[in-house]
């Protein structure tokens, strides 16, 4: 059998394939990869078939020994699976141990499979850690107590194919690269690399500092246009309430058959989503003619795709969560934001989210709820609340300014540095920029960057079926690739409408999903960069393919 989703052959007892790992049916003669179906978050796939082995010998003692290692069975799971979560607001809170393992998985009992010797196989494959902290290296799969050793974000792994399944969690036996320590790790946190980089080829963007600000993105987006002026241009679309340019980078060539469209930092205190895809547009520029994906060159994906990116959809808003008020142009801003501080400071209360992170939860909407008789009387001070400002220059919440349901928005009534959706829709010039920028060209994909939650959301309410689907699609292949759980709002999660993401399915009929980024509280701290990227680093690439296969497959 031929595995479809990466032309790897199959045993004729595989279960899963042993290059991409994806768990596989048969069809008739061919293998077809086992999916998740429409609207739902992946379902987990039962890969235990036990194998019964019946052998003749004339010596009684052979066969026992035999039959004893036959019955000796291991569990099997697609390593591109993720255990569900659920999603209760924008900023989602997952709670994981020190694994990076949520605590709401139950264990059910799999049948066993034995493993086929991989020496045989030659399978080597190449993955990299990406835990938001670090994970456990293990004697055996599980969450025991057999801990050999810690591995953090960036570390390369050798995988040769055993994969394990210990109740509903996933385990790859790996080799770790740096060290030589041979053991078990969960699977939702290997990331597997078809392209291995060299980092020394990228110099311009920095990312040991997570205070990436306005200024330095405007210095990188010259400077690598310059650099790589083959792949890369850029142009001012749009202005902020302050008078900071919106910038769009395209990569690729501009007369591509395809283009997929990006923005990020939409909210000023999510601003490593901005450093997230300059680092990437830097990525795939340095590795143009060096990189690939599955075979194919980065500039022959990017030459048939060109990706259209506004690294900062919010640049006041990202300001106003580094530098503060003092940073703005125009002073009567500082009043504009102090003024929202003195309304919403009583509706912000410092506790510990299920993370075990302290932080400043937004209780506004919750009727009756005394902090006075709950003990959680400390006061959020000023400079706390301006590194918490998600909002524009104009206290508007532009994720919540878009035409989509904003009509039936009922959140704050006045400007505040969240949840106000503005005197009317698409009142903001950074929302006007985004929606005139998405209706520039015919795209295939809409990709939207925040943090945080560790999460894929697709679907809105009013969908059409094929928007949704397209959705749907759209959401599982990144989530194969980066291992963020796919949720979709339809299903009753507590997600505001008014969102870009809305608008481009309910108005433009748009493939659109917005990626939560990060574990941790906004803004997300430099230490967890490493993770965040290592997973979204060859999705750009996963997507150019997938375009390009459509294609050929329409001419042949």
């Amino acid at each position: 059998m031929i595995c479809p989703e990466c032309g790897r052959e199959i045993s004729a007892n595989g279960k899963f394939c042993p290059g991409c790992g994806q768990p596989v049916v048969e069809s008739g003669s061919r293998a077809v990869i086992q999916s998740a179906g429409q609207g739902e978050a992946p379902v987990k796939v039962n890969q235990g078939v036990k194998y019964l082995v019946m052998l003749m010998a004339a010596v009684v003692a052979v066969i026992m020994v035999l039959l004893g290692l036959i019955l000796t069975s291991q569990q099997h799971k697609d390593p591109g699976e993720e255990s569900s979560r659920e999603a209760h607001s924008e900023d989602v809170e997952v709670a994981a141990n020190e694994d990076g393992l949520t605590g709401e998985e139950t264990e059910t009992e799999e049948e066993a499979a034995e493993e086929e010797p991989q020496e045989a196989s030659g399978i080597d494959v190449i993955l990299v850690a990406a835990p938001a902290d670090y994970m456990n290296l293990r004697q055996s799969p599980g969450l025991g107590e057999d801990s050999i050793g810690e591995v953090r974000a960036g570390q390369y792994l050798h995988w040769k194919g055993e994969a394990v399944t210990e109740g509903e969690r996933n385990f790859y036996k790996v080799t770790v690269e740096e060290t030589g320590q041979e053991g078990y790790l969960n699977a939702d946190y290997c990331i597997r690399v078809d392209y291995r980089d060299d980092p020394g080829l990228m110099s311009v963007v920095d990312v040991t500092d997570a205070l990436y600000t306005y200024d330095r993105m405007k210095e990188d987006i010259e400077t690598l246009c310059t650099i790589y002026e083959e792949c890369l241009s850029c142009e001012v679309v749009g202005n902020s309430v302050d008078g900071r340019e919106i910038y769009e980078v395209s990569l690729g060539s501009p007369d591509a058959e395809h283009h997929i469209f990006v923005q990020a930092a939409i909210h000023g205190r999510e601003y490593m989503t901005a450093q997230l895809v300059m680092r990437m547009l830097e990525y795939y520029a340095a590795n143009y003619d060096c990189g690939s994906y599955r075979g194919k060159s980065y500039r022959e994906l990017l030459e048939h795709t060109a990706i259209h990116v506004i690294p900062m959809s919010n640049p006041d808003g990202v300001t106003i969560s580094q530098l503060g008020t003092a940073a703005m142009y125009h002073e009567e801003i500082g009043q504009l934001v102090y003024d929202c501080y003195l309304r919403d400071q009583e509706y912000l209360v410092l506790e510990e989210d299920s993370n075990g992170d302290w932080n400043w939860a937004d209780y506004y909407t919750q009727e009756g709820f005394d902090r006075e008789a709950e003990g959680k009387t400390e006061i959020i001070s000023f400079e706390a609340y301006q590194r918490v400002w998600k909002s524009n220059a104009n206290g508007v919440d532009l994720n919540n300014n878009f035409d989509a349901g904003w009509e039936a928005i009922a959140l704050r009534t006045q400007p505040a540095y969240s949840n106000y959706k503005g005197l009317y829709a698409v009142s903001e010039p950074e929302t006007q920029t985004l929606v005139q920028e998405a209706q520039r060209r015919a795209y295939d994909y809409y990709l939207s960057y925040h943090s945080k939650g560790q999460l894929i959301y697709y679907d809105v309410n009013g969908n059409t079926k094929e928007a949704s689907e397209k959705s749907s699609a759209l959401a599982i292949d990144l989530q194969k690739i980066i291992k963020y759980s796919p949720v979709n709002t339809q299903k009753g999660y507590n997600v505001n409408l008014g969102g870009f993401g809305d608008w481009v399915q309910l108005n433009l009929q748009g493939a659109s999903v917005t990626i939560e980024n990060g574990r941790h509280p906004c803004p997300l701290a430099i230490e967890e960069f490493d993770a965040i990227w290592y997973r979204n680093r060859e999705s750009w690439a996963m997507l150019c393919e997938g375009l390009y296969e459509q294609e050929a497959g329409k001419q042949q």
